[in-house]
C-alpha cells in the first residue's frame, strides 16, 4: 500500500488519520481521540494513560477530546481505533480511506 494512502477515523466527535505501516499503523499528529467515548469494556485504558502520562495525547480545545501531540506508532489498527474511540473497536472494519468510504479491511482483505 502506498504510503500516501491515509485512513480516517470519527467516532462521536473525535477525527483521526492514519495508515498502515511495515510495524503497525501510524496515527498522526493533530488527530483527535475521545476522552470518554464508550460505555463498554476499556480494553486499552491503560495504554492511553500512558500516552496521555507521555504527553502524547494532550489537552483539545474542546473539553471532550484528546489530541496528538505527534505522530504515534500502535501495534494495529485496532489498538489505535481504540485509543481513538476510547473504547474496543475493530481496526480493519473502522478506519476508512477518505476517497471511496472501503475500510482498511476490505482493502487489504
Amino acid at each position: 500500500m502506498s504510503e500516501n494512502v491515509w485512513f480516517l477515523m470519527r467516532p462521536q466527535e473525535a477525527q483521526a488519520c492514519g495508515r498502515p505501516e511495515a510495524d503497525g499503523f501510524l496515527v498522526r499528529r493533530g488527530s483527535t481521540a475521545m476522552r470518554e467515548g464508550s460505555l463498554n469494556v476499556k480494553l486499552d485504558r491503560e495504554e492511553r494513560d500512558r500516552l496521555v502520562r507521555q504527553d502524547i495525547l494532550v489537552p483539545d480545545s474542546d473539553p471532550d477530546l484528546y489530541r496528538f501531540s505527534r505522530d504515534h506508532l500502535f501495534s494495529s489498527s485496532s489498538v489505535a481505533g481504540g485509543i481513538v474511540k476510547d473504547g474496543k473497536r475493530s481496526g480493519p472494519q473502522s478506519w476508512r480511506r477518505p476517497s471511496d468510504g472501503k475500510t482498511i479491511g476490505g482493502i487489504l482483505g
